[in-house]
C-alpha cells in the first residue's frame, strides 16, 4: 500500500469536502420551488367583511357603496398563530392606492417579522393590483392574514 504524503491527504479532503458542500445547495436550490401565493392555501374569510369589528387604533373613513371605484374599504380581522391581522385598501379611480394596516402579529419576533415582511407585501400587492401575493419568506402567517384581510376588503369594493 502505498503512503500519501499529508499535504496531498489534505487537499483531497478539502475538495472532497468542496464537492460534497456544491452538492448539497445544488439539491437545496433545487428543493426551493417557485413563490408560492399567499392566498394558496388560505381560506375565504367566512363573514362579510363589514362584519368584523373595525381596530380600536383604526381612524376608518366610512366604506362607501360597493364597487364605487373609489374609497377606503376595511378588511375582515384574520386570526394568525402569532396574533390579529387586518388592513384596509385605498383605492382611488378604480386603482389600489395604498394599504393601511389596521393590526398586526405582536410580540417579540413576530414584531421584528412585520417590520419587514410588511412593507414587502404592501409593495407587491400594489404592484399587483390584488391580494394574489407571494408569501414572504419566514413571515407566512403575516402573509396569509394580509392577504386574506386585503382580498375581504378588495371585495368590499366590489372587485
Amino acid at each position: 500500500m502505498r503512503k500519501t504524503s499529508p499535504a496531498r491527504r489534505t487537499s483531497l479532503a478539502l475538495l472532497s469536502t468542496g464537492a460534497g458542500v456544491a452538492l448539497l445547495l445544488g439539491v437545496k436550490a433545487q428543493s426551493a420551488g417557485a413563490p408560492r401565493s399567499a392566498l394558496a392555501d388560505a381560506p375565504r374569510p367566512a363573514a362579510a367583511p363589514s362584519a368584523a369589528p373595525p381596530s380600536s387604533t383604526s381612524t376608518a373613513a366610512p366604506a362607501p357603496a360597493a364597487g364605487s371605484g373609489s374609497g377606503t374599504f376595511t378588511g375582515s380581522v384574520v386570526d394568525t398563530r402569532y396574533g390579529p391581522v387586518q388592513v384596509q385598501a385605498v383605492k382611488s379611480g378604480g386603482k389600489l392606492t395604498d394599504i393601511v394596516v389596521l393590526q398586526q402579529t405582536y410580540g417579540g419576533h413576530s414584531s421584528q417579522i412585520d417590520s419587514y415582511a410588511l412593507p414587502v407585501l404592501k409593495s407587491e400587492a400594489l404592484a399587483a393590483q390584488s391580494a394574489d401575493i407571494d408569501v414572504v419568506s419566514g413571515a407566512t402567517y403575516t402573509s396569509e392574514g394580509y392577504a386574506q384581510s386585503l382580498q375581504a376588503a378588495l371585495d368590499a369594493a366590489g372587485k
